[in-house]
This record gives C-alpha cells, structure tokens and sequence, in this order.
C-alpha cells in the first residue's frame, strides 16, 4: 500500500462531555491515540432539560420559574468554564458548546450536524445490557443515530 502525498485535512471532533471520569477518560484517550496538529475539538454538554422545569406545574408562579431557569443557567456556565479550564489542561485546541435536549444524544448530534464533524467521541459508563434496554445510554442512541464514525470509550477498571 502506498501513502497518499496529499497533506491530511483538519477535522472537527465532538467529544460528549459531562465533567465524568468516563467523559474526562474519551478525551485523554483522543489526545493520546488521535489527535492530529490542526484538527479541531468540541467539548459538548448537552443538557438534559431539567426535571425541576419540566415537571413544574403549569401554575407555579412565573418568579419563581425565572428564578429555577437562571439557577440552571448559572450553573451550567460555571460547568462550561470548568470544562473548557479541562480542555486547556489536555493540550487541545478546541470550543466548549453546550445545548439543551430532551435526550442528551440528540443534543450531541445536533452540535455534530453543526460543526460538521467528522468524528463524534463518547465516553462509557459500562451499563449492563438490561440496564442499556430500559434506561438508554447517551452512546447507544450517538452511536445508531450518527451520520458519521462514532469512538466509544470505555475506561477499564
């Protein structure tokens, strides 16, 4: 097999990202066996809507809904800021985005369709198959409902 003399092009990864040992373990495992000069990482938080907000009773007082939103909201910007100190601290160049989701997986592919990735990593608690059929897993729903390769990491015990 002969090499190709065509330079290899920057690609933009998505790594899912929680702030997890299993999340953090996908992204040291991409900056120690794949990342190549050039390409582009993208820490995704996809947020699950909150059951605080989704289950609120249609009545409650709109104050004090503001009030649970902007909480969230704050909370998930002092997450962002953690996450991005993380990817500077692997070496990584790349962009934190965050979204909100009825499923995090559809919220990870959504960020995938946006930054045309050509790659999406996720990490993996390990769940067993039972657990996996009733509760879904973020990877399972990533890895069938993804236009492009999806990396699966699982961290060993």
């Amino acid at each position: 097999m002969t090499e190709s003399s065509e330079p290899r092009l920057p690609k933009n990864v998505v790594i899912a990202f929680d702030g997890s040992e299993h999340a953090k373990h996908a992204v040291k495992f991409y900056a120690e066996k794949l990342h190549m000069p050039g390409d582009h990482v993208f820490l995704v938080y996809s947020v699950e809507v909150s059951d605080v907000i989704q289950q609120a009773p249609f009545s409650m007082d709109p104050e004090v809904f503001k009030e649970l939103v902007q909480k969230e909201v704050k909370r998930i910007q002092e997450e962002l800021i953690e996450f991005a100190k993380y990817l500077r601290s692997m070496k990584l160049e790349g962009t934190v985005k965050s979204t909100h989701a009825q499923k995090p997986g559809e919220g990870i592919l959504s960020i995938a369709k946006e930054v045309n990735a050509s790659l999406i990593i996720t990490g993996s608690r390990g769940q067993s198959k039972l657990r996996r059929t009733f509760l879904g897993s973020v990877s399972d729903y990533v890895m069938h409902h993804a236009p492009v390769p999806v990396l699966v990491c699982r961290k060993e015990n």
